[in-house]
């Protein structure tokens, strides 16, 4: 019986947000990073500015950008962040 859990990332941002512009460019291209990202069953970068966004920008309260959420398989958060670099990340997603 497989008993692993899923892992889901969620990544909410703005096209205009200067952190979440710099974690793109900086922090998400980077391989180390890329390679953390395989771990996971599913990685999620939400507009939320987006109008289809809306409501699950509302259902995880999502006041602040960037904000990342690690949730489990029934989407529940079991780990949040914010802004940070590529080490700081590589902590996170670990």
């Amino acid at each position: 019986m497989d008993t692993k859990k899923e892992k889901h990332l969620l990544v909410f941002s703005a096209q205009w947000c200067g952190p979440c512009r710099m974690m793109k460019a900086q922090v998400w291209q980077e391989s180390t990073i890329k390679e953390k990202l395989d771990n996971f069953d599913s990685v999620s970068f939400i507009d939320i500015d987006d109008p289809n966004n809306r409501q699950m920008t509302m259902t995880y309260r999502v006041s602040a950008i960037p904000m990342i959420y690690i949730v489990d398989e029934e989407g529940v958060p079991v780990k949040a962040g914010s802004t940070m670099d590529i080490n700081q990340t590589l902590q996170f997603l670990s």
